[in-house]
């Protein structure tokens, strides 16, 4: 077992984990971002890595185009009220 330093995983996750698909990052945010790998060896253990580089970026703001989604989910939303 290894400590995973992230705010993204709420709890221990047994291995082998492999995260797939999209995150959705918020706008506006800053964000840190490092890596492990693990590799299932042949006696069943797993060989994992150390961590990445940290790479540290921001996000933009919302494209014209999220922002007509997110009021036209508002107004729908409101519509019901």
């Amino acid at each position: 077992e290894q400590d995973v330093p992230t705010k993204l995983v709420a709890k221990a996750v047994p291995l082998p984990m492999t995260v797939r698909g999209h995150w959705f990052l918020s706008p506006r945010t800053e964000y840190s971002v490092a890596v492990q790998t693990a590799v299932k060896q042949s006696d069943g253990e797993y060989l994992v890595s150390g961590w990445s580089e940290t790479v540290e970026f921001c996000t933009g703001d919302y494209a014209k185009e999220h922002l007509a989604q997110l009021q036209e989910k508002a107004e729908l939303i409101a519509g019901r009220m």
